[in-house]
């Protein structure tokens, strides 16, 4: 015996899209469905595309509001809704035929409360992307794998699962519950406050290989667009998610990958979604030269500000065993907890590349002076006016 699935459609001014919405979702495989379209406030015809489906269609029921955005859409389609499963679509986007009877299967299967699949990428070509988790049944409340991988992938470069709600079906309680709990202001990362907590917390969830689900890329001014409250804005999303997280019994594991995941957010709005105009741009991406100075006795030399970011940076490549760390002041610094040396301390002759961690050049010059009457020779020691990444032009 089959049960209802409602499915969810928020639409806002896409009438050239919205037929081959409508059309994808009305040619279902599975018939058991309600179409609730939420109407909210278009003023390009939507809503009348909407009222000619419903008229063709008794499972298609529409609700006509002012717009209050995509939240509260969603919002008011979920206490609409009457399935005991629900799914969601973007009205210009468009889905395969079977998704809802794979999806549903799936989830009565498994007895989960949220069932995930890839998607088709629409840009002029189309390009299959799975979830980059294997599929199969997950127990999050328990599954220390899951939690850890669930937004990002093992090398942090990719999405563990999607956060959004179209590629999904979901137990309609249980979705319902975290959506609550997303507030209407946000407007970065709205299905993710909602879809993670709902999977971090579901008994079971499903995920699958196969995509259903085409989702349009459109070149819309918001890919380019400045905002000065963007940081405002993201900050509320982290403190949603931070509070759904908190309560969880691998809350650590969740906490750890938020942290992730903000500072991706962060790395958005500095190089480019924040307000502020700079030549400024942090890659995501760094190429790990430690395996090529595997072999390489480094002398750093220089302990102060300029000479720690630059122990750290050798440090995280690996090289923390190849470096003799020496400062003028090495004895004193020591006595700090750092494993500086006094240049009188070391052996020239165990030294292949020296660098000089010092901002200031005439002082660089008089500790060039120093190490070459020690032997070493002038073309091991490298030194480099520093650069500071804030050391661009800003422009307002």
């Amino acid at each position: 015996m089959s049960e209802l699935i409602s499915v969810i459609v928020p639409v806002y001014n896409t009438g050239q899209y919205l037929e081959q919405c409508l059309d994808s979702v009305v040619r279902q495989t599975y018939t058991d469905i309600e179409i609730l379209l939420i109407d909210d406030g278009s003023t390009d015809g939507s809503g009348a595309i909407c009222d000619r489906y419903a008229r063709q269609d008794k499972r298609i029921a529409v609700i006509h509001q002012e717009n209050q955005g995509l939240v509260m859409a969603r919002r008011k389609g979920l206490a609409a809704a009457r399935g005991k499963y629900v799914g969601f679509v973007d009205s210009d986007d468009w889905i395969e035929p079977e998704m809802y009877e794979y999806l549903y299967e799936k989830i009565r299967e498994y007895r989960a409360q949220v069932v995930t699949s890839g998607r088709f990428v629409e840009t002029g070509e189309s390009k299959e992307i799975p979830d980059h988790m294997i599929s199969g049944a997950y127990h999050p409340m328990k599954d220390d794998d899951f939690c850890r991988h669930m937004i990002f992938g093992e090398n942090k470069l990719i999405w563990g699962i999607t956060p959004n709600f179209w590629n999904k079906l979901f137990e309609r309680d249980s979705i319902q519950k975290w959506q609550s709990e997303v507030p209407s202001v946000i407007t970065y990362g709205e299905d993710d406050a909602c879809v993670y907590s709902c999977m971090a917390y579901a008994d079971t969830v499903y995920v699958s290989d196969k995509c259903f689900y085409h989702y349009r890329v459109r070149d819309t001014s918001m890919s380019n667009s400045r905002d000065d409250e963007y940081f405002t804005k993201i900050n509320l999303l982290y403190l949603v998610m931070k509070r759904a997280f908190e309560a969880h019994p691998l809350a650590d594991i969740l906490l750890k990958e938020l942290g992730c995941y903000m500072f991706e957010f962060a790395l958005r709005g500095i190089n480019g979604l924040w307000g502020l105009r700079t030549d400024l741009s942090i890659p995501r991406h760094w190429i790990d030269i430690g395996p090529l100075l595997s072999n390489v006795r480094i002398m750093l030399y220089g302990a102060g500000l300029v000479g720690k970011d630059y122990y750290r940076q050798l440090y995280f490549m690996g090289l923390g065993g190849n470096i003799i760390w020496v400062d003028r002041d090495g004895g004193r610094l020591r006595e700090q907890g750092l494993l500086v040396h006094t240049l009188e301390e070391i052996d020239p002759s165990k030294i292949d590349r020296v660098l000089i961690a010092i901002g200031n050049g005439q002082i660089a010059d008089e500790i060039i002076n120093d190490l070459t009457g020690l032997g070493i020779a002038r073309e091991k020691i490298y030194w480099q006016e520093p650069r500071k990444i804030l050391e661009q032009e800003i422009r307002l």
